[in-house]
């Protein structure tokens, strides 16, 4: 068995790439997105269509370049807890 960033090196696994649920509320909250979406595209014409949905990539983009920012945020904030937990643990077993 690998170990997990042998998996992750390898792209076995990604942080981008789970599965939603559709009746989780995040699963609910992109169908909604999405109905409403197609119901604007509807009512606008193509100039406006085009700005919508320039729009709608660049909501992608920042979405996507946030989540990057905080999983490496959430994973420096994690190993600097460890590194504490290993560093104070001693405070922790009596009579040390």
């Amino acid at each position: 068995m690998r170990s997990i960033l042998e998996e992750f090196s390898y792209g076995n696994i990604s942080p981008e790439s789970q599965y939603i649920s559709r009746n989780s509320e995040l699963g609910q909250a992109t169908a909604l997105t999405a109905k409403l979406e197609e119901k604007l595209l509807e009512k606008l014409n193509t100039e406006e269509r085009e700005t919508l949905e320039k729009f709608v990539d660049a909501q992608s983009e920042v979405n996507q370049l946030t989540a990057v920012t905080n999983l490496i945020y959430g994973y420096k904030l994690g190993v600097l807890m460890t590194a504490e937990a290993f560093i104070t643990g001693g405070d922790l077993i009596a009579g040390t």
